[in-house]
């Protein structure tokens, strides 16, 4: 019965400070952030495939039709944050503008807001690849943001 109680007692107090920060127990994928200007923005979540559970959502440009787009100046210095214990292995980003799409090279999870103004849709996707298991993936989500270039 004691036992009972102490793993009892153990999960409720996990469960009140955040278990779910040990990397391994999140429900679904972690939060990412881009961060311009010292300051971090919140991503929407798009489809992913998290733990058992794959979830299909629209494409960047529909998802984020109500979200205000995040004011940055032209070349300036962006970096994409996800707060999780275990990283991805593989990203890809991709521009939406005007239904075109083109590759964003990324340097150490580093981006460079466009040159030209305008509103300017992106796609993050990325990837926790198994370590052991060539072609496996443990989790993935794509993540979107819109931004505006003054």
């Amino acid at each position: 019965m004691k036992k009972w109680k102490t793993a009892a007692c153990g999960l409720i107090m996990a469960s009140f400070t955040g278990c779910s920060n040990s990397g391994f127990l999140e429900e679904s994928p972690p939060k990412a952030y881009l961060e311009a200007s010292n300051r971090l923005y919140e991503t929407r979540v798009g489809a992913y495939c998290w733990k058992e559970t794959c979830v299909d959502t629209a494409g960047p440009s529909e998802l984020l039709k109500t979200e205000k787009p995040i004011k940055v100046k032209a070349n300036e210095s962006l970096s994409l944050v996800i707060k999780y214990k275990r990283q991805p292995n593989e990203r890809d980003m991709v521009q939406i503008q005007n239904k075109n799409e083109v590759d964003v090279p990324l340097k150490k999870n580093k981006m460079k807001a466009p040159s030209e103004r305008g509103t300017y849709y992106y796609s993050y996707s990325v990837w926790w690849m198994d370590k052991n298991l060539k072609n496996v993936s443990n989790g993935d989500a794509l993540y979107a943001f819109v931004l505006e270039v003054k």
